[in-house]
This record gives C-alpha cells, sequence and structure tokens, in this order.
C-alpha cells in the first residue's frame, strides 16, 4: 500500500483509483493516515486478487 508521501503525489497527480497487492502495515498509522488522504480526496482504494498463484517472468 503506498506511504502517506506516495498518497500526496498520487492525489496532486489526479489519480483517481489506487490497486494494491499487499497492505503489510495497515496497522500502522502512516498507511492509515494514507488511506484518510486517498478517500478524502475521492481516490478509490481496492485490493488485487490475483487469479493465478505465480507468474513467471523469462528475459532470456
Amino acid at each position: 500500500f503506498p506511504c502517506n508521501e506516495c498518497a500526496k503525489a498520487i492525489i496532486q497527480s489526479g489519480i483517481k483509483e489506487v490497486v494494491y497487492l499487499s497492505d503489510k502495515y495497515a496497522d500502522q498509522s502512516t498507511t492509515i493516515a494514507s488511506k484518510k488522504m486517498l478517500r478524502s480526496a475521492g481516490v478509490s482504494i481496492r485490493r488485487l486478487v490475483p487469479q493465478r498463484k505465480e507468474i513467471i517472468l523469462n528475459f532470456s
């Protein structure tokens, strides 16, 4: 989940939706503040639920 400084940048850039994969710091005050800022600015927040267990990237 984006930190509060990133949330400010997201809001200022006009992004309307944040899709996140992990929220491992959900209980920290900075993450709570980030969520409040995003919601107050009308940015929707949703967790990505992967359809697959793994993604393989092959660069060879």
